[in-house]
């Protein structure tokens, strides 16, 4: 299974085509299959992931299905005073999340490639190390976009109450 997926998603500009690039030339064949199967693998569930949260938020009704959110008991390094509107700061840092989230699959194997004049690149295919690299390489991505879609997903919940609450006053104020 990991060869068919290590396969299909290496091609020009891929994500695991660029992982299994990083590898000095002198790599053995088997183990730039074992590198692509591993990339493919891990790149695959971690897109899985990222759908699943997905389909939480938005089916799910995440965070609000099981009760009330409480915005600064979740966030506690949130300082709701410094940098102006909250919402419109949540949603530029999960638009930022986001985006490094998608960019680090491809920066990662590009630093590590510059990077290989300073550290012995070929250290990487020993299995601890590869399942190390194959893992930050894939997960550490994907949590910073299921990090962005969740605080756009908080920044959504504090618009809705405030365009309620706003609703409400203006009730009143007609009454």
């Amino acid at each position: 299974m990991g060869s068919r997926l290590g396969g299909a998603l290496d091609f020009a500009y891929s994500p695991v085509q660029l992982t299994v690039l990083m590898m000095p030339s002198d790599t053995a064949l088997e183990t730039l299959h074992t590198i692509r199967s591993a990339a493919g693998i891990a790149y695959v569930v971690s897109a899985a992931a990222i759908l699943c949260f997905a389909l939480a938020i938005r089916v799910g009704n995440w965070p609000v299905a099981h009760g009330a959110f409480n915005v600064w008991v979740n966030l506690p390094l949130f300082d709701p005073t410094t940098g102006g509107d909250v919402v419109t700061r949540l949603q530029r840092d999960g638009r930022i999340n986001i985006i490094i989230g998608i960019l680090l699959p491809f920066a990662i194997p590009a630093a590590i490639k510059l990077s290989s004049t300073i550290i012995e690149v070929g250290q990487l295919a020993t299995p601890q190390m590869l399942v190390w690299m194959i893992a930050a390489w894939a997960f550490v991505p994907a949590s910073m976009i299921m990090r962005g879609m969740a605080m756009l997903r908080v920044a959504d919940l504090i618009a809705q109450k405030r365009r309620a609450v706003y609703a409400h006053a203006q009730a009143l104020q007609t009454a």
